[in-house]
C-alpha cells in the first residue's frame, strides 16, 4: 500500500480529534441532564405542593423553660440535617379544645410572620385573635366580634383563606387536633395561650414546623433531609427527650418518594441514550483508527523490516491517536461542563468519560497495528486472517447482544426494583434498543456481500453499459456499499426510533397521568377534611356545575395491599379523563342498585311520617344524595317539613334520600318504640325499603340491630337521636388488572369488602376488570359504587362522612375553587400535573442519543469515502481513459451513492418497524409515572420530517464525496 501523505494523517487525526470529542460530550451531557432534570424534578414537587405534603412537624410538651427547649431542638435539627439543606423551622405554642363562640376551637401562637389576609389586621396585641374564614363560619364569628377563651375576652381582627401560607404554618397543629373534632385554629399571642391553658388546665404543646426552600432542593438534599427526619426522635431521645412525647407529621418523605420515582424513570432511560451513543462511537472510531494504521502501513513495515521492536511500533502508532483523542475528549467534556455546570458528585463521572473518550482511539490504533505487525511476522506468503471472517464475528456478536438484551427486555422488562420501593434501570434491558435497531440493519445489509457479483452479472447480460459499469462500481466495493448502508441504516433507524418514542411516549403518558389522577381538576384533602360544608362552598363557585366526592384508601383486600376507591359511576363517566383506558366499562360494571328512594326532579317538598310509642319523636333531618355522591343534610322547617334543594346542573337528575334522622325523648329506660311509618314528596308516597338499619347518633354511631329490617327500632332514655338508613342488599366492584392477576379474581368472583373504617366487611360481586382504576394510589386497586358505600359510612359515623378527594366539574376556576377550602386541601388533577416537565426528558434524552449517532455517522460516512477514495479516483481515471464522458461518470457515482442511501433508508425503515413493535411497548412502560400498557403510536409528520431530513443529509454528504473524487481527475477536461 502506498503511504499516504502527512495531511492525510492530520485529516483523519482530525476526524478522530471530533469523534472523540462528540462522543466525550455526548457521554457527559446524558447523564448531567438526567441528573440536572431530576433536580428539577424534586425542586418541582416541592413547589406544586403545600401543607403536610412538603413540610414536617415535631411536637413536644412545652417546657418549663422554653428557651433551652428550643435551643436543644433546634441543636439536634441541625446535627441531623444535611448541611446546606436551608430549612426554615417555625416555633408555634398550642392549647385547646376549649369553648369558643358556637364550637369548641384550639389555640396557635401568632409567632412567625403574619399570613396573608382576607379580610382584616394580623394580631398585635394579646386581646386580639385571627381565625381562617372557614374556621369563623364554623364558630358564628365575624371581624370585630368578641368571645371568650377560658375568660380572657378577645376580638377578631383578621381573617385569612385557604392559601398555601396558611397551609404551610398549620398543618401539624391541625394534624394533632384531628382526632378532636375541634375547629381552628384561633390564632392568638403566646401570653393568651399560656393564660388559657392555665386557666382551663389544657394541655400546651410546642410545635417546630421545618420546610425546605424548594427553589434551592436538588434530589440529594431532599433524600438526606428525609434520612434525617427518620433519624430525629432517636436523636431527640438520645438528648434525653421522652420518646413517648415525641409526635411528629408532615408527608415530605411520600413527596421525596415521588420525587425519587420521577428520577428513576429518568435514570432508566439513560443508559438507552448512552448505549445507543458508546455502540456508534465505537464504530466510527474504530473506521477512523484504521484509517490512521492504514496511512502509516509502509513507514510501519520499513521499522519491522529495521528490526524496531513491536512495542515500540505500536507505542509510536498509539501516541499519534492518543494526541487528538485527548484533545477531542477534554474539549468535549470540558465545553458540556462549561455549558450545564454539572454537580461536584458527576466529577468522577467526566473524568471516567474524559478517559476513556481519550484512550479509546490509541487502544483501537494499538490493537489494528498489533495485527498487522502480527501478519508481518508470519512466515513469508502467510495468509492473514479473513476480513470476512472477522466482519462475520463482529457481526455475530451484535446479533447474539441484539438477541440477549431484546429477551431480557420483554421478559423482565426495563426496569427493577432497587430494594427501596423504587425502580432502577435494568443494566441488560436498557441497552435492547441500541442493539435490535444495529442487528436488524446488519441482517439486511448483507445483501449487498452476497448479490454484488449475481448482480453484476445480471446487468452485464442486459447489455446496458451505464447498468453494467454501476454494478461493477459497487461489486469492487462490496464492503464500502455495505458500510453505507449500514451507517445510513442504523443512523436513520435510531432517528425513527426516536421519533415513534416520542409519539407513544406522549401517548402512553396521556393515559398514565389520567390514571393517576382520574380527572381533569380535583381536590386532595387532607383526611376527611372535605365535609359536606365544605363541598357545599365548593358547589357554590360560580365556575363550578358540579362536585363528585371521592374516598381513596390503600388497604387489604382479600389478602392483597390494594388501593379502595369509593365514587359515583355516574360522576366517573361525566368527569373521568377520556384517556382512562375502559372508563365506560368501568362506570357501567360499577353502577349498583343504590338504596333508599330516587326523589323526582322537580321535588319541593319533603315530609316523614314518624310514629312514636312512649316517646316523643320528630323527624330532624334528611340526608340527601345526588347522582355524583355529593351528600347533603336537610333540617325540618318549621311546619315540619323539608325543603329540597335544587340539584347542581353537573349531575343533574334528582336526589336520593340516603337516611332519615329523627329526634327522640322518651322516659323509659327501655321499651319505648320509634318508627317512620311513610314519607312522601310534594304529596307522592315514597318507598323506603324494607331494609333499613336504625343507627343511634346520639354519642358514637352503633347500629341498633344486628340486621336490617323495616324502619322501626326500641329505645331508651339514653338514646336522643337515631339515623335510619336504607341498606343495598348487594354490591358490586371493579377490580384492575393488577389487582386481577395478584389475587386470582375474575369477573363473577365475590370480594370482601369493609366499606368504611370500623365496618365489617361485606361481600362485593366482581363486575368488571379494567386496566386501570382512575384516582387510585396503587396499579392494584378496587372501585365500588359511592351509592353502596354510603349507607357503610352512616352507620359508623355520627357526622356526616367527609371525603379525602373531589372531582370537580370540567371548566372551573382553580384558583376560585382554592380559595374556599380548607388550609390542607389542595388543586390537583391533570390540568394541574407538574411531572410532564420533568419526565418528558425521557424521550429528550433518546433524541440526545439518536443525535448524536446522527453526528457520528457523518463522520463514519467521511471515512468510509476516505477509504475508498484511491480506489474511486483509479476507476474514474480508467474510465475516462476509455472515452466515458464526465457527465456519464459523475450519473455513475450518484446513482452509486444514491443506492446505497436508499438502501440504508429503506433497511432503516424495516429496522425501526422491527424494534418499535417489539421493544417500545416495554421500554415505554418503565418510561412512565403509571403502569399502563402502552400501544405504539406513529406521528407521521414527525416520523417522516425526521426521516426524509436524515436521508437527504446522508444523500448529500455520499454524493459530495463521491463528486469530488472524480472532479479531481478531470484535470484539464471541459
Amino acid at each position: 500500500m502506498r503511504l499516504l501523505p502527512s495531511s492525510s494523517r492530520v485529516v483523519f487525526g482530525g476526524m478522530v480529534a471530533l469523534v472523540a470529542a462528540v462522543t466525550t460530550a455526548l457521554a457527559v451531557l446524558v447523564p448531567a441532564l438526567t441528573e440536572q432534570a431530576g433536580d428539577a424534578g424534586a425542586r418541582g414537587v416541592v413547589a406544586a405542593r403545600s401543607g403536610a405534603e412538603t413540610g414536617l412537624d415535631l411536637a413536644l410538651p412545652a417546657s418549663g423553660d422554653p428557651v433551652a427547649q428550643d435551643e436543644l431542638v433546634r441543636r439536634t435539627i441541625a446535627r441531623v440535617m444535611p448541611d446546606g439543606a436551608d430549612l426554615s423551622i417555625e416555633r408555634t405554642e398550642t392549647a385547646g379544645l376549649l369553648d369558643a363562640g358556637a364550637g369548641r376551637a384550639y389555640l396557635a401562637s401568632i409567632d412567625g410572620p403574619a399570613l396573608p389576609l382576607e379580610a382584616g389586621r394580623w394580631p398585635a396585641t394579646a386581646s386580639e385573635a385571627a381565625l381562617g374564614s372557614t374556621v369563623a363560619e364554623t364558630l358564628d364569628v365575624e371581624i370585630g366580634d368578641t368571645f371568650d377563651l377560658g375568660g380572657r375576652t378577645v376580638q377578631v381582627t383578621g381573617l385569612w383563606s385557604s392559601s398555601r401560607a396558611a397551609a404551610d404554618r398549620w398543618f401539624g397543629v391541625r394534624a394533632a387536633f384531628a382526632a378532636g373534632g375541634g375547629e381552628g385554629p384561633v390564632a392568638v399571642s403566646a401570653e393568651v395561650v399560656d393564660a388559657v391553658a392555665t386557666a382551663d388546665g389544657l394541655t400546651r404543646e410546642v410545635h417546630w414546623t421545618l420546610r425546605p426552600d424548594a427553589a434551592r432542593l436538588d434530589l440529594a438534599t431532599l433524600h438526606a433531609v428525609s434520612a434525617g427526619w427518620r433519624a430525629l426522635p432517636d436523636a431527640l431521645a438520645a438528648e434525653g427527650v421522652e420518646a413517648a412525647d415525641i409526635e411528629t407529621a408532615g408527608a415530605l418523605v411520600p413527596t421525596a418518594q415521588i420525587a425519587s420515582a420521577r428520577a428513576a424513570v429518568l435514570n432508566a432511560a439513560a443508559p438507552v441514550s448512552l448505549a445507543t451513543v458508546a455502540l456508534a462511537s465505537l464504530a466510527v472510531t474504530t473506521l477512523f483508527a484504521a484509517l490512521l494504521v492504514g496511512s502509516a502501513a509502509a513507514e510501519r513495515r520499513t521499522r519491522w523490516a529495521r528490526g524496531q521492536p513491536l512495542t515500540r511500533i505500536v507505542a509510536a502508532e498509539s501516541v499519534r491517536a492518543l494526541v487528538p483523542g485527548v484533545v477531542g475528549a477534554i474539549v468535549g467534556a470540558v465545553t458540556v461542563a462549561v455549558v450545564l455546570t454539572p454537580s461536584v458528585a458527576m466529577v468522577p463521572w467526566i473524568i471516567g468519560a474524559t478517559a476513556v473518550g481519550a484512550a479509546a482511539p490509541a487502544v483501537l490504533v494499538a490493537v489494528l497495528a498489533t495485527r498487522d505487525v502480527g501478519v508481518l511476522s508470519r512466515a513469508e506468503g502467510a495468509a492473514s486472517p479473513s476480513r470476512r471472517w472477522s466482519a462475520g464475528v463482529a457481526a455475530s456478536v451484535v446479533l447474539l447482544l441484539a438477541g440477549f438484551t431484546t429477551w431480557r427486555a420483554l421478559t423482565l422488562g426495563s426496569t427493577s426494583g432497587d430494594g427501596r420501593g423504587g425502580l432502577s434501570p435494568d443494566p441488560v434491558a436498557v441497552a435492547a434498543p441500541a442493539a435490535l435497531l444495529p442487528a436488524a440493519v446488519l441482517v439486511a445489509t448483507a445483501a449487498p456481500l452476497l448479490l454484488t457479483q449475481r448482480l453484476r452479472e445480471r446487468r452485464a447480460a442486459r447489455g446496458s453499459a451505464t447498468a453494467f459499469l454501476s454494478a461493477m462500481g459497487a461489486a469492487r466495493r462490496p464492503f464500502a456499499l455495505a458500510a453505507t448502508v449500514a451507517v445510513v441504516g442504523v443512523a436513520v433507524a435510531q432517528l425513527g426510533f426516536a421519533a415513534v418514542y416520542q409519539s407513544t411516549w406522549d401517548a402512553g403518558y396521556r393515559t398514565a397521568l389520567a390514571a393517576q389522577e382520574g380527572t381533569d381538576l380535583r381536590v386532595a384533602g387532607d383526611g376527611d377534611e372535605l365535609t359536606p360544608a365544605v363541598l357545599d362552598r365548593v358547589a357554590g363557585v360560580e365556575s363550578v356545575a358540579g362536585v363528585a366526592p371521592v374516598w381513596t384508601a390503600n388497604t387489604s383486600i382479600a389478602a392483597r395491599s390494594a388501593s379502595l376507591v369509593i365514587a359515583s359511576p355516574a360522576a366517573v363517566a361525566a368527569l373521568a379523563d377520556p384517556a382512562v383506558p375502559d372508563r365506560d366499562r368501568l362506570a357501567e360494571g360499577a353502577r349498583s342498585d343504590a338504596p333508599g328512594p330516587l326523589l323526582p326532579e322537580d321535588a319541593q317538598d319533603l315530609t316523614v311520617q314518624v310514629r312514636a310509642t312512649d316517646a316523643t319523636a320528630q323527624a330532624a333531618a334528611v340526608v340527601l344524595v345526588d347522582a355524583w355522591g355529593r351528600v347533603t343534610s336537610v333540617g325540618a322547617g318549621s311546619d315540619g317539613a323539608f325543603a329540597i334543594p335544587a340539584v347542581s346542573a353537573g349531575p343533574g337528575g334528582a336526589w336520593r334520600l340516603a337516611a332519615v334522622e329523627v329526634a327522640v325523648s322518651t322516659g323509659d329506660e327501655f321499651g319505648a318504640l320509634v318508627a317512620i311509618d311513610g314519607v312522601s314528596v310534594d304529596g307522592a308516597l315514597l318507598d323506603l325499603g324494607a331494609a333499613v338499619m336504625p343507627v343511634d347518633i346520639s354519642g358514637e354511631a352503633i347500629d341498633m340491630q344486628t340486621a336490617a329490617g323495616p324502619a322501626e327500632v326500641s329505645v331508651g332514655s339514653a338514646i336522643t337521636r337515631v339515623r335510619f338508613v336504607p341498606v343495598a342488599s348487594t354490591a358490586s366492584a371493579v377490580v384492575s388488572q393488577a389487582f386481577a392477576a395478584a389475587s386470582g379474581v375474575t369477573e363473577g368472583d365475590t370480594l370482601p369488602l369493609a366499606l368504611a373504617p370500623g365496618a365489617e366487611s361485606r361481600p362485593a360481586r366482581v363486575a368488571a376488570v379494567v386496566p386501570v382504576i382512575p384516582g387510585a394510589p396503587l396499579d392494584s386497586a378496587v372501585f365500588v359504587d359511592v351509592g353502596t358505600a354510603l349507607s357503610s359510612r352512616l352507620r359508623t359515623a355520627t357526622a356526616l362522612p367527609g371525603a379525602e378527594g373531589a372531582w370537580i366539574s370540567p371548566g372551573a376556576d382553580p384558583e376560585a375553587v382554592a380559595a374556599v377550602l380548607p388550609d390542607g386541601s389542595r388543586i390537583a388533577g391533570t390540568t394541574a400535573d407538574d411531572g410532564y416537565v420533568v419526565l418528558s426528558k425521557v424521550p429528550t434524552l433518546l433524541w440526545t442519543g439518536a443525535a448524536g449517532f446522527a453526528a457520528l455517522a457523518v463522520a463514519g460516512l467521511a471515512a468510509i469515502a476516505l477509504v475508498t477514495r484511491r480506489s474511486r479516483r483509479d476507476e474514474a481515471s480508467s474510465l475516462r481513459a476509455i472515452g466515458v464522458a464526465r457527465a456519464v461518470r459523475r450519473r455513475l457515482r450518484v446513482t452509486e451513492a444514491a443506492a446505497a442511501v436508499a438502501a440504508g433508508s429503506l433497511v432503516a425503515v424495516v429496522a425501526t418497524a422491527v424494534a418499535a413493535m417489539v421493544l417500545l411497548p416495554v421500554v415505554i412502560t418503565g418510561a412512565l409515572p403509571r403502569a399502563v400498557d402502552a400501544d405504539v403510536v406513529i406521528d407521521p409528520v414527525r416520523a417522516g420530517g425526521v426521516v426524509a431530513l436524515a436521508v437527504l443529509v446522508a444523500l448529500a454528504v455520499a454524493v459530495c464525496f463521491a463528486m469530488r473524487d472524480d472532479i479531481s481527475t478531470d484535470g484539464g477536461e471541459r
